[in-house]
């Protein structure tokens, strides 16, 4: 059975606060239906530039996407 959980403005990884005045407003992106680790649990939020960037630190860019 999946639960879904509605994280609102908070960041789908870190959880912290991505509304306006909190400093991680710019860049975010909506999230729907991630379930991080495969618990059957899909959470609806953001993600914050912070944890896009990291992401990409450890991953490098995805396929398809053209450098500069």
């Amino acid at each position: 059975m999946i639960i879904k959980k509605d994280l609102g403005s908070l960041c789908v990884h870190c959880r912290n606060d991505t509304s306006f005045g909190s400093g991680r407003f710019v860049n975010r992106y909506p999230v729907f239906g991630l379930d991080p680790d495969g618990s059957g649990t899909e959470y609806d939020g953001y993600c914050c530039d912070e944890c896009e960037q990291e992401w990409y630190e450890e991953n490098g860019e995805p396929e398809g996407v053209l450098e500069e």
